[in-house]
């Protein structure tokens, strides 16, 4: 193997790597005989189909395992032997892959920045104080027995009443033309301007079932919606059916259809679950309280493929919602593009927060065993549903159990700094407690 490495910054390096014949050839020798085991060749017993077969009938996918495994394996002796870590996977581009003449490729990376992260023991926060009130605990009941609702067709009425739930077909138009995108087939809808755009709500209301109502409406030319942006559209909606929601009373009947014994006991696992909610919030601001002080105290040099990867992550990320919102893909991940600076702010804000937090992991030989992803993984799985096997086949793949070890330590790391901080914060006899709304970190003396 010949390899030499380019050195563009203080963090990137480019390896060039040259496989020695005698490595590709043994390589190929080792996979043809490989499928000659398990191949089956017509006029051949198995095992007895001659190589000159093999390389006329699968030589294109032996030649592309054997560069895929050379590649590998050869980067990673590079880097070892060199004493390079990557703080992400390489970029890989192949020279040349005539491997009757040899294997070409290189390596592009960032080094891992050697950090020695300081001023960070002595930092304090107060546990947050967490109380739920009586309104809090009926509003989340008010949640519960909505979930717990059953949709009813109305009978003896035909006109649509503001909160109904219907079954309706609609589509826009602009001087008579349909508009691209506004169609909408027999879907279930509630007639109400928190769950309906482009105040749909008020043209299905007072609408009679098995006739078509027409209602004129203008968006102006910076509408969200790029389809009826600027555009006076006149919605032409047919409603098929009418349904109320009914909710269960708050009762005891109730309270025992939920698995408690009266209301009050039903109140008290309410009250419950509100407070460890509050306290995980405001556990999860101190955390990034605490870090982002840390941050401040400890500049971090960021590596451009770190951002690079970060910047697609959030970019990703911001086009789903948008899909989630009812965008098209293509639609989605142009409104996010759009958001570039406030992209490439959270991309730097979590590269850097990785990279800082894995610093302190390193220093403090925060560990996550094997077990320990095992069960998170069962927990993922179990509440997965329908879901369940796409997830667990995800998890069978190394890699993925690899980064989900790497997000369990980091989340080790900042719970055990945060415990650190209360601690020293309780020993300080500091006398007021942080707010749940505030949980801000203060330095220590």
């Amino acid at each position: 193997m010949n390899v030499s490495i380019e050195s563009s910054s203080a963090l990137r390096r480019k390896l060039t790597i040259e496989v020695e014949p005698d490595e590709i050839n043994r390589e190929l020798d080792r996979s043809y005989n490989e499928l000659k085991r398990s191949v089956v060749l017509k006029g051949f017993r198995p095992g007895r189909a001659p190589r000159s077969l093999l390389e006329r009938f699968f030589g294109d996918q032996v030649r592309g395992e054997v560069i895929r495994k050379l590649v590998k394996e050869y980067t990673g002796k590079a880097l070892e032997e060199n004493s390079l870590t990557p703080v992400i996977e390489p970029e890989i581009v192949t020279e040349e892959t005539d491997l009757k003449k040899a294997l070409k490729f290189s390596a592009t990376f960032d080094l891992k920045p050697e950090l020695a992260i300081r001023d960070y023991q002595d930092l304090k926060v107060q546990p947050a104080q967490i109380d739920v009130t009586g309104e809090q605990i009926e509003a989340e009941l008010a949640r519960m027995r909505e979930r717990r609702g059953v949709l009813k067709k109305v009978e003896g009425r035909n006109t649509v009443a503001e909160n109904d739930f219907v079954i309706a077909a609609f589509e826009g138009f602009e001087d008579g033309k349909p508009i691209e995108g506004t169609k909408v087939e027999d879907r279930l809808l509630k007639v109400s301007k928190e769950a309906l755009a482009h105040g749909l709500d008020e043209v299905l209301a007072g609408a009679e079932t098995g006739h078509e109502t027409r209602q004129a409406r203008s968006y102006p030319a910076d509408y969200a919606e790029k389809e009826i942006a600027g555009k006076n559209v006149e919605w032409r909606a047919t409603v098929k059916e009418i349904y109320t929601h009914e909710i269960p009373g708050l009762d005891e009947e109730f309270a025992k259809d939920e698995g408690f014994e009266n209301l009050d006991a039903l109140r008290g696992r309410v009250r419950e679950t509100l407070i460890a909610r509050a306290r995980a919030e405001a556990n999860a601001r101190a955390r990034q309280g605490l870090l982002d002080l840390i941050i401040e105290r400890n500049p971090v040099e960021l590596p451009e493929s770190l951002v690079a990867r970060e910047t697609r992550n959030v970019e990703h990320e911001l086009a789903s919602n948008f899909e989630a919102a009812g965008m098209g893909h293509e639609e989605a991940h142009a409104k996010a593009r759009e958001n570039a600076e406030e992209i490439k702010t959270r991309a730097e804000k979590r590269a850097r927060s990785a990279l800082v937090v894995d610093a302190i992991a390193d220093q403090e030989s925060v560990a996550v065993s094997d077990d320990e992803v095992a069960e998170r993984i069962g927990q993922i799985v179990t509440y997965a549903g329908r879901a369940r096997e796409q997830i667990a086949e995800h998890y069978r793949s190394e890699e993925n159990r690899e980064a989900l070890k790497q997000t369990m330590r980091r989340e080790k790391t900042l719970d055990r700094l945060l415990e650190r901080a209360q601690s020293e914060a309780a020993a300080s006899g500091a006398e007021t407690p942080a707010a749940v709304e505030s949980s801000e970190p203060q330095a220590g003396d």
